[in-house]
């Protein structure tokens, strides 16, 4: 029997990195629960030197909580928000490259582009994932396609898998009855957009889901339901929106992988979180990138 890894990349305060192996049942709990750069508490890792880099493998008796609400985690939270999400990080572990039989996708950090050099890349991309940071401001949601409203959410069951505390997920239709899990049960509303991000050279459409387009739209997919619910309807929805174009600047983790459609093999790429550009480290990139890019040009002499 094939024993299922998945392998994700740990971060703290420290500005290190570490990647650790989660076997098994862990290994195959849903990917959008390790989107967004989730939080996480992990106990019990087995760390091995390997390659001249450093690993971790979490043990069976260990645990791995999600959402923790501990102090610790309050901690590393706020570290991530203030500017933790766009610090360079030193990682202490190699890559091992491809293969290893393993389902799991390891999570590589993200590298800095532009859009144009993210849409280039992700065009290139292998059966490997990769992950990008683009700095851009939204400039367009897909509200209307060919005349008619596009769906800008669908309602998700919210009753637990078997033997698990996590939620379905899955599509429900509009008796609220969900296929997977064969009943009609609690549904709640996700937000599942076409947005356009655009930054000083060139956009790109990219496939935004729930907790990504909450935070570009700045209002949870409840609000965007009653908003569209309400006395002014789909125009008062599609007029909110239109407000947050090109307002503030976005730090966008864009994620490109291949993907199967009727049989041919095409680069899909998706946002997986976006969050407002912490200025004051942005400020120190580009002044950096300016230094690097003097350094290399010739002074002209008259």
């Amino acid at each position: 029997k094939e024993l299922v890894k998945r392998e994700i990349t740990l971060a703290d305060d420290t500005a290190m990195s570490m990647m650790v192996t989660l076997w098994g049942d862990r290994a195959q709990q849903p990917d959008a629960i390790f989107d967004n750069h989730t939080l996480v508490s992990i106990k019990g890792v087995i760390v091995k030197e390997w390659n001249g880099g450093r690993s971790g493998s979490l043990t069976e008796n260990g645990n791995l909580t999600f959402q923790p609400s501990t102090p610790e985690a309050q901690r590393i939270r706020d570290w991530w928000t203030q500017g933790g999400s766009s610090q360079s990080l030193t990682a202490l572990s190699q890559d091992a490259g491809a293969g290893g039989g393993g389902a799991g996708v390891a999570r590589s950090p993200a590298k800095a582009s532009t859009v144009a050099e993210m849409r280039k890349a992700a065009d290139q991309v292998s059966s490997q994932p990769e992950v990008y940071s683009i700095v851009s401001r939204l400039s367009f949601v897909q509200t209307r396609k060919q005349g008619e409203s596009q769906p800008l959410y669908y309602m998700a069951c919210q009753e637990s898998k078997p033997g698990t505390s996590f939620p379905c997920n899955k599509r429900v239709g509009e008796d609220g009855f969900c296929a997977a899990c064969n009943r009609a049960g609690r549904a709640v509303p996700r937000l599942n957009l076409r947005c356009k991000f655009s930054d000083f050279g060139d956009s790109a459409w990219l496939t935004t889901f729930n907790e990504a387009a909450q935070r570009v739209l700045d209002a949870s997919a409840e609000e965007t339901q009653a908003l569209e619910a309400g006395a002014g309807g789909r125009e008062a929805l599609e007029a909110s929106i239109r407000r947050r174009y090109f307002q503030e600047p976005l730090q966008v983790t864009v994620r490109a992988r291949l993907e199967s459609y009727n049989g041919e093999l095409r680069s899909s790429t998706t946002c997986v979180d976006a969050r407002p550009v912490n200025r004051g480290a942005h400020g120190r990139i580009m002044l950096k990138s300016i230094s690097e890019m003097l350094a290399r040009e010739p002074v002209a002499a008259f």
